[in-house]
């Protein structure tokens, strides 16, 4: 979802061609947080066909060129994974509360509670490692989808001076995503063995909330890193005031 975000910051830097129905919201106001919750599922509704004009590509699906996280040095649990091509849909489709935001010089900060019904997700894969005891060396395509996806999201940040301009920096970034349900679609987790390699995909859905429990700790770090680098690179080119109203 915090990618999707993203896409939407970078309606920024074209902001005098925004739509009128896509609300911005004001730096001062005292309800930031709530207007932030409105607006951005609002936009990221209306935007996720993309928009020419603004330069926004396409947010349904959303592609994503890379991810990996892991680690397969041992232990009981241990897989590395790297995920290219990533397609994911449904992205688009959340909802914010719990939304508390300061982008004040002396405070700057985004903290809110995300949900989303459903994401699926479309990649190259590459795994390997142990999981649930078993021995994984596989490659090939994967079709993921997690249901109810609850996140909590900690975004801290500072200011600072380029140019004569005011921009904004994100230092911290944590997030913590929880789904009530999994189901993984990989194929060839044991490369070369079909039949293999669908009894460990049995076995994995049959304990996904525990796989996903295993590997979640590694893929929140992974993701809030990627998140925190782009954030950066584009807050580097947009100034603070172009984000948001005074």
């Amino acid at each position: 979802m915090l990618i999707v975000l993203l896409s939407l910051v970078l309606v920024g830097v074209s902001s005098k061609s925004l739509p009128p129905e896509i609300q911005k919201c004001r730096k001062s106001d005292p309800k930031l947080g709530d207007c932030l919750a409105k607006s951005v599922p609002d936009a990221a509704g209306r935007l996720k066909q993309g928009n020419k004009d603004l330069g926004i590509f396409p947010l349904e699906p959303l592609v994503i060129e890379k991810i990996e996280f892991g680690d397969s040095s041992g232990g009981a649990v241990g897989v590395r994974q790297v995920y290219e091509n990533l397609k994911l849909f449904g992205a688009t489709n959340f909802t914010i509360s719990d939304s508390e935001a300061d982008f004040g010089d002396e405070n700057c900060y985004w903290r809110f509670k995300g949900h989303t019904d459903f994401v699926r997700m479309e990649a190259d894969y590459k795994m390997t490692g142990k999981l649930l005891l078993f021995p994984i060396n596989g490659k090939g395509k994967c079709n993921n989808t997690v249901y109810e996806y609850e996140g909590v999201y900690n975004i801290k940040c500072e200011k600072y001076t380029k140019k004569d301009q005011k921009h904004i920096r994100v230092t911290d970034f944590t997030l913590n995503l929880k789904p009530k349900r999994v189901v993984f679609g990989f194929e060839n987790l044991v490369d070369g063995n079909e039949q293999l390699s669908n009894e460990v995909l049995k076995t994995i859905n049959e304990n996904s909330e525990q796989v996903y429990a295993d590997v979640a700790p590694a893929f929140n770090e992974a993701i809030g890193k990627y998140e925190k680098e782009v954030f950066n690179r584009v807050f580097s080119r947009v100034p603070e005031d172009e984000l948001f109203l005074p």
